[in-house]
């Protein structure tokens, strides 16, 4: 989690960049995000599933919580405008450096960037990811698929992800 962080502040560059995690694919032109701010980020859907605070280790801060009020933000999206936007990065990277030897290995860049919006630390704006990718789950889903960003979401969808991408450039 330290090493993307850390990777994704060196970057600076001076046009839109969007940050997506290796389970997403892009299947045309992405247009441009019309924002106020440099840095953009995307709450996560609001479906109430309790996070399992043993897994991958033990995580004490989630027992009894959602997913919803642990890391309301997703780190697998994120759109940054210009270099002053990097900046936001570097406060990510030291508010995780601070957490628990755990988060440095999981959930430590989302569980950071909810501290860093919590205590107003970053300057964003916020997005509703579903206006952006196309989450799926299963094979049927890509028959409704209609965005730019596909999401393959879960183990048995990132089976798929390889075929889709196959099938996709025929």
């Amino acid at each position: 989690m330290i090493a993307r962080l850390e990777a994704y502040s060196e970057l600076k560059i001076d046009d839109q960049v969007f940050f997506l995690d290796a389970d997403k694919l892009v299947t045309s032109k992405i247009e441009k995000i019309n924002s106020k701010d440099s840095f953009i980020i995307f709450r996560r859907k609001k479906e109430g599933i309790k996070i399992n605070h043993l897994y991958p280790e033990w995580y004490p801060e989630f027992k009894n919580k959602t997913l919803d009020e642990m890391m309301p933000y997703l780190f697998n999206l994120i759109v940054t405008n210009s270099k002053s936007s990097y900046d936001n990065f570097n406060k990510l990277v030291r508010i995780a450096n601070e957490l628990p030897r755990r988060f440095h290995r999981w959930y430590g860049d989302q569980y950071a960037l909810k501290i860093a919006v919590d205590k107003k630390l970053i300057d964003f704006q916020e997005f509703e990811m579903q206006n952006y990718v196309d989450e799926i789950k299963k094979i049927e889903d890509f028959t409704n698929a209609k965005k730019s960003i596909l999401h393959f979401k879960g183990i048995v969808a990132k089976t798929l992800m390889q075929n889709y991408y196959s099938d996709y450039l025929k």
